[in-house]
């Protein structure tokens, strides 16, 4: 069974998953809280190891990924619907 601990970091949860056999499996849940105290999403991510932080950190600081966003921002709502292929950022 999942078990799901706050942390003192806030957005920050402890998992400890349930593996094959007697061995349990902790990971790190990064889901940040909105005004209420609740998770934003219903699952965040899954980190189990430093190099997973390490890599999702850079691609989160690649500055076209805020532009990517803002440009989604500004499309949402759009009814278009297009063929999708892959997006050159």
């Amino acid at each position: 069974m999942y078990k799901r601990v706050p942390t003192s970091i806030e957005g920050v949860f402890l998992i400890k998953a349930p593996t094959r056999g007697d061995q349990e499996s902790i990971m790190v849940e990064i889901n940040p809280l909105d005004e209420f105290g609740r998770p934003i999403k219903r699952r965040g991510i899954f980190i189990q190891q430093k190099i997973q932080l390490e890599r999702f950190l850079e691609v989160m600081q690649e500055s076209r990924l805020m532009e990517f966003m803002e440009t989604l921002d500004s499309m949402a709502g759009s009814a278009e619907k297009e063929k999708v292929g892959t997006l050159e950022i």
